[in-house]
């Protein structure tokens, strides 16, 4: 009796044991991806504190809580919210809020457009001010509310208001139209390129350093400050990066000790996190030593992003392992706002197609960079605004947000996997074979990646879209096998003319389900003809089911 009493106490104390080390492991686990996971939501300020959801009336906090809340319950973790860069959002040492004319002396001489868009930020600031807030402070105190981490992120140089052909003062920031010495003054890095700070004067670097000290003090709320050194990927003058690298490097540990001060004063953990360019070779040509900041631990989490038109084929894998065993903090991967051609808006399944080719090479999530709801505002009816067609949707819409951050929740989705048409930006060179040189009689070769496990759930059809330069004749090839069945249809129906130039061809191949695999899926065009072609765009669609169910392409 009692040897069975003995054994009955020792099987429960091995039972409890269990159940508590099996806790325990589970807990460790949940806690981990509650620190790996996250879907970011930077909004670059400008259109709340236009308030152009709300018709560009003026401004309320009942507004900006609004513009948060569109995000809030969804697969959101993470509000960031743009502070202004070289303009503010707030009061600051450093320089004027954004539109601020100084009671009219920095006018344009004319009563321009362009002029009423810019003050009209400054009367939108002022309604806020005057309520005894700022947008910033208000909009991540309601994503704190919301359950959402609060960040505020940083663009490194930003070069939307440096074109001196304006010559309207109101578009100047102080600093930086008062030191044109410190301009890296050459064209040839992008868009604005000429009037970017060169980081190699040590004012710029102090200027940026106490930008970001002022508002790590500033805003109690906040959970993190991300710097954003895709806006603008230009810090030196060219072939100047590599060389200076030790500066940013520098000062990359003096904002760290700056986060890690606030840190102890407010009691609780500050993050420190960073966007950059997708390769490493790109990052020390512009100056950044990413294996360097993860070796000393100066971030808390990266990120890797272009600067505008989006690459829907990110190098996540080869990031990862490029970096290797010095990669051991949470890694993301951002969604730009930019498609082949400027404004030319990303649709609901390459949305999906991008998130699902992120999450499936084996980022920790998501990071959705200007993420605009389209023409949605407060009288918003509900409408799709669809395409024609009726398969495609290019509204930005905030329903989207409660399936891009999964991979569970993208299952079964109606998805477009693509390639970047090869636009080089800032000097970085998209992760795409395109434009592709399609010689006569000869085998020409391509790969697209997707995401999705097509044997575990197979899709009703496969598409396969490409753009040429002209209509031409050729033969394809799908992981070895043959494309017999066009469908000409298919190029309007699922609105892929959109953005032909000259004699621009599109078509459309549908091909069996089972011949794509999850993974690279290797295409081999062969020409037919006698001269070249070029081939611009390649696409694929997977379908499994109607739009309305299965979601809009």
């Amino acid at each position: 009796m009692k040897s069975s009493k003995s054994l009955i106490y020792v099987s429960c104390l091995i039972f409890g044991i269990f159940v508590f080390f099996s806790c325990s492991t589970y807990q460790t686990n949940y806690v981990k991806r509650l620190q790996t996971y996250r879907l970011i939501h930077n909004n670059d300020g400008s259109d709340i504190l236009a308030n152009r959801w709300f018709k560009q009336k003026p401004l309320t906090i009942a507004n900006v809580d609004s513009c948060v809340d569109m995000v809030a319950n969804t697969q959101v973790t993470t509000y960031m919210i743009c502070s202004g860069s070289d303009f503010f959002y707030y009061r600051s040492k450093y320089g004027r809020v954004l539109g601020d004319d100084l009671n009219g002396t920095l006018n344009c001489g004319i009563d321009t457009a362009q002029y009423r868009t810019m003050h009209r930020f400054y009367l939108n600031f002022l309604n806020l001010e005057n309520a005894g807030t700022d947008m910033i402070e208000t909009a991540l105190n309601r994503a704190k509310a919301k359950g959402m981490e609060a960040f505020i992120t940083y663009r490194m140089n930003d070069l939307h208001f440096n074109d001196t052909t304006y010559h309207c003062p109101i578009f100047y920031s102080d600093f930086w139209i008062h030191h044109p010495q410190y301009w890296v003054n050459d064209t040839i890095q992008g868009y604005h390129s000429a009037g970017a700070f060169d980081f190699a004067h040590k004012e710029v670097r102090e200027q940026k350093f106490a930008i970001i000290s002022e508002q790590l003090d500033k805003y109690d709320m906040i959970d993190g400050i991300d710097l954003d050194f895709m806006r603008f990927f230009v810090y030196f003058k060219p072939n100047e990066g590599a060389q200076n690298s030790l500066l940013m490097t520098q000062l990359l540990r003096d904002i760290r000790k700056k986060v890690n001060e606030v840190s102890a004063r407010r009691h609780k953990k500050i993050l420190l996190s960073a966007r950059v360019a997708p390769t490493l070779k790109d990052n020390v040509m512009k100056g950044l030593d990413i294996r360097e900041w993860l070796k000393e631990g100066l971030l808390d989490f990266i990120s890797i992003g272009v600067h505008w038109r989006g690459d829907p084929a990110m190098p996540v894998q080869a990031f990862r392992k490029e970096l290797g065993k010095d990669l051991k903090i949470p890694f993301y991967c951002s969604v730009d706002d930019g498609s082949y051609k400027p404004r030319e808006t990303y649709s609901h399944g390459m949305f999906r197609g991008m998130c699902s080719h992120i999450l499936s090479q084996g980022a920790d999530g998501i990071y959705l960079f200007n993420y605009y709801f389209g023409t949605l505002n407060s009288n918003y009816n509900g409408e799709l605004h669809l395409e024609r067609g009726g398969q495609v949707c290019r509204v930005v819409m905030p329903q989207l947000l409660r399936e891009l951050g999964s991979l569970n929740t993208l299952e079964g989705r109606n998805k477009i996997y693509a390639l970047s048409d090869g636009t080089i930006q800032y000097q970085m060179k998209p992760n795409s074979p395109l434009p592709i040189h399609i010689d006569s009689y000869k085998e020409n070769i391509a790969t697209i990646y997707v995401g999705d496990d097509v044997k575990k759930n197979q899709p009703q059809e496969v598409i396969f879209f490409f753009r040429t330069d002209r209509p031409i004749s050729c033969k394809i090839k799908i992981n070895g096998k043959y494309l017999i069945k066009e469908m000409p249809s298919y190029t309007k129906l699922y609105d892929r003319e959109l953005g032909l130039e000259g004699k621009d061809k599109e078509y459309a191949f549908v091909l069996p389900a089972n011949i794509v695999k999850h993974g690279y899926n290797k295409i081999k065009f062969y020409s037919l003809e006698d001269s070249t072609f070029f081939v611009k765009r390649i696409e694929m669609a997977l379908k499994y089911g109607d739009v309305k169910t299965h979601g809009y392409f």
